[in-house]
């Protein structure tokens, strides 16, 4: 950002046009006034024209004087201009310009008069806007946002989080989000823009100036009723209340990633980074630096518009490395692509919005079509794996009867042989219970909250309550503690895809046979009759190239690998459809003591209750920036729960949706289009969910309880709980989220109903399979993470 005292060159240009201004307008007003008194024109217009320059000269001079405090009278002129610019379109349109003064010495005809005006008013407010903006955007220094949108959040900022924090500025808290949104690239990110310059105009709508032009008080008082106790009471229309609620929140996350996602508004929380506590010196001599890394292609590797392959394997994550090793052990040479960066964890950083926009897709702001649901998907080499918590659970029993049911989904695996992959994958990968030294901590692997959410069970089952309470399996070993897994280990306790498994194959079977190129988008998936023969993609400096292969074998996740289909026309009219999820909502608890829940394996156990009760319970918590998006309350009651911070806890109530999602390419970009509502037994799950994490920490001794709902809640006793479906009424009212999108390409031995066949065959093609998530018949309710896997050693055989 320019120093203050020092205009930018842009700054410079726009007081010279301002100037210009006020001298042509001076002109004007000194014309009109000669030729009234020279009575060759109508003196009542000319006293209205001429006051209406010298205003302009006033708005001209005074913005020139100080171009930075008052350069929202700029806005004030070219508003004006635009108004002269239709009222003139208008006399054109009736006709009305018989009593236009000429100009230019009488050489134009009255209408050829207008239309000059017109022309030069339209210059001026192209001109204007251009230099105002580029002006602006030099002054703060922006990347990205524009300069409405800019304050709106400067605006934001100072009733949000800094009315009780001087650690930052307004303009340090919207550089950070404008730093943030330029870092990654996503189709839809324009929608973030036009959020934010909607809510910076919404209050012209009620006759107010924008926000950034309110103090501070008036400000949070037409905030308060407009944006939360109108929308929270239902008193707007539908599809406005949707869009005003849209709007808050999404300026209410930017805020928070703003000021918490800095290291100085997150140490206001009471939260310290990994590197900064104690006994990380001696937690970095337990790591290998010397493990082995992936080696990836990128663009500037790639020479020529054509590239080669035996199998074409679309997308590096829990799928496609398992695949990639599983085929190149069988002497197949493999080609992964990869739309994401590759990131080496030396180059992982502690700053959780650069990590956000570098490896998930969207910047982890991939939401439905109405922005109420947010689906967090990593987009690099490795995929969710590299962001994910690692947690491994099998394929419940009963699931699997579901999905086989041959009067139902008939998907037609063969249950002995995916137990055999699983088994295998448990110790090849490994998966480990954790902790491995089984201590909390600190100095421990656990989330350092599940001492007092197992007291909290043992209470409910004392009292005849039939929970189990245990802790995790995961792909994790010797873990650190540092609480990162969401935002990429940085030193290989994660056996991740981009840690172990692609690593491995290349060591094992050479860097020819599993090659992989990052930054490669796939357009479309190329066919000739009956057979896949490539795919059309982009690389990252945006050059297009053509990938030829044998075999293709699409593993991008339930979202991408949808859109990619019915981009490719291929699949059938039922791709996409059948879109199911892991909901989550978390429910946060207030303790008297002293918890640090960040500081250690972000999911470490979880609560089983009887299966009828359809959902399960995960122990979790996040660093400061990415908990402060989940932490209940607004103003000053969201700014004291994160002075909470370290006393706090997290359950979150998991469900396995229905299969009542839609997903499909965007009409223009690379964006998709996720039309998704939660149904309504779902919600109640959820619901029910969160009330029984509720009573287990109140039985724990927590003071209060919160779930993460619009307007803040706040539960002290068990019987107030019962109150929750009364008061949260839908997904409107309640925070609701997933990270294990599921199915959009069901698996099934019935054609009808499916668009792969048992060995992962898409319908009607002899070389294309598709492997991931996507083709779960319906959602698992648990982490779908090993039955992923499983599913691609069990695919190998087939493919």
């Amino acid at each position: 950002m320019p120093a203050s005292g020092d205009l930018t060159p842009q700054e410079r240009r726009l007081r010279i046009a301002l100037i210009a201004i006020a001298l042509l307008s001076l002109a004007f007003a000194v014309d009109y006034v000669a030729r009234g008194l020279a009575g060759d024109s109508e003196y009542p217009f000319v006293a209205n024209s001429t006051a209406k320059d010298v205003l302009f000269v006033i708005l001209a001079v005074v913005a020139v004087a100080d171009i930075r405090r008052q350069s929202w009278l700029v806005v004030l002129l070219i508003v004006a201009h635009v108004v002269l610019v239709a009222t003139l379109a208008m006399s054109l349109v009736v006709g009305n310009v018989h009593h236009t003064g000429a100009t230019l010495g009488g050489s134009l005809s009255p209408e050829a008069t207008v239309w000059v005006w017109l022309g030069a008013d339209v210059l001026i407010v192209v001109l204007l806007t251009w230099f105002y903006e580029a002006a602006q955007r030099a002054r703060w220094g922006l990347r990205y946002l524009g300069s409405a949108e800019y304050v709106t959040l400067m605006a934001m900022s100072e009733i949000l989080v800094l009315r009780d924090n001087d650690v930052l500025t307004p303009a340090q808290v919207a550089t950070n989000v404008d730093d943030y949104l330029d870092r990654f690239h996503a189709a839809g990110k324009w929608k973030i823009r036009l959020g934010l310059f909607a809510l910076a105009i919404y209050p012209l709508f009620w006759l107010r100036p924008p926000l950034s032009l309110m103090s501070p008080e008036p400000r949070l008082a037409f905030v308060e009723k407009r944006f939360l106790k109108e929308v929270w009471s239902r008193r707007l229309p539908s599809p406005l209340r949707t869009l005003v609620q849209s709007m808050i929140r999404l300026a209410q996350q930017m805020t928070f990633l703003g000021f918490y996602g800095d290291k100085r508004g997150a140490e206001t929380a009471g939260y310290t980074r990994f590197s900064e506590r104690d006994g990380y010196a001696e937690a970095m001599q337990r790591v290998d630096r010397d493990r082995p890394r992936v080696a990836c292609l990128t663009p500037r590797d790639i020479h020529g518009d054509t590239v080669n392959a035996d199998v074409l394997i679309i997308g590096s994550g829990a799928a496609g490395a398992v695949l990639a090793y599983e085929l190149a052990a069988r002497g197949r040479e493999v080609l992964v692509v990869e739309r994401g960066h590759h990131v080496d964890p030396s180059e992982f950083s502690e700053h959780e919005p650069t990590q956000l926009s570098r490896l998930y897709a969207d910047g982890a702001l991939t939401l439905s079509r109405d922005f109420r649901f947010q689906v967090a998907q990593g987009m690099c080499v490795g995929g969710s794996t590299v962001v994910n918590n690692a947690v491994c659970f099998d394929l419940p029993d009963d699931e699997l009867r579901r999905w086989n049911d041959p009067n139902g989904l008939a998907a037609g695996l063969d249950a002995d042989h995916l137990s055999r992959c699983f088994t295998h994958l448990r110790g090849w990968l490994p998966v480990l219970t954790q902790p491995l030294n089984g201590t909390p901590n600190p100095g421990g692997t656990l989330n350092p909250s599940w001492p007092i959410i197992e007291r909290g069970v043992a209470a409910l089952q004392a009292s005849g309550t039939p929970y189990d309470f245990r802790v995790v399996d995961a792909n994790v070993r010797d873990c650190l503690a540092s609480g990162y897994c969401n935002i990429g280990c940085a030193w290989g306790k994660k056996l991740s895809m981009l840690d172990n498994v692609l690593p491995r194959a290349q060591a094992e079977f050479g860097r020819d046979a599993v090659r992989i190129l990052a930054e490669c988008y796939v357009q479309r998936i190329e066919s000739d009759s009956r057979r896949a023969t490539g795919a059309l993609c982009r690389l990252g400096d945006d050059r297009t190239i053509t990938v030829r292969a044998k075999t293709v074998i699409v593993s991008a996740g339930a979202i991408a690998s949808s859109a990619l289909l019915a981009r490719s026309r291929l699949g059938g009219a039922k791709v996409g459809s059948n879109l199911g999820f892991n909901i989550a909502s978390p429910l946060t608890g207030d303790f008297d003591q002293v918890i640090h829940a960040e500081r250690g394996l972000q999911i470490s156990h979880y609560v089983v209750p009887p299966a009828s009760e359809g959902f399960v319970l995960e122990t979790w918590f996040n660093p400061a920036g990415t908990q402060s998006l989940f932490m209940p309350g607004w103003f000053g009651a969201h700014r004291a729960n994160m002075k909470r911070y370290p006393h706090m806890a997290c359950l979150g109530s998991v469900v396995g949706s229905r299969r009542n999602a839609t997903v499909s390419p965007a009409l223009f970009g690379r964006g998709v289009k996720l039309k998704y509502t939660p149904a309504g037994d779902d919600f109640a799950l959820v619901l029910k969910g969160l009330q029984a994490a509720g009573r287990i920490m109140l039985a724990a001794g927590a003071r209060r309880v919160m779930p993460a709902s619009f307007r803040l809640l706040e539960f002290s006793s068990p019987d107030e709980l019962d109150e929750l479906p009364n008061l949260v009424r839908d997904d409107s009212d309640l925070m609701v989220n997933t990270s294990h999108p599921q199915g959009g390409n069901a698996l099934s031995a019935n054609r009808d109903q499916g668009v792969v066949d048992p060995s992962f065959r898409v319908y009607g093609y002899e070389n294309l399979f598709v492997c991931d998530a996507s083709v779960f018949p319906a959602p698992i309710t648990v982490n779908p993470q090993l039955t992923v896997m499983a599913l691609a050693r069990y695919a190998t055989e087939g493919i």
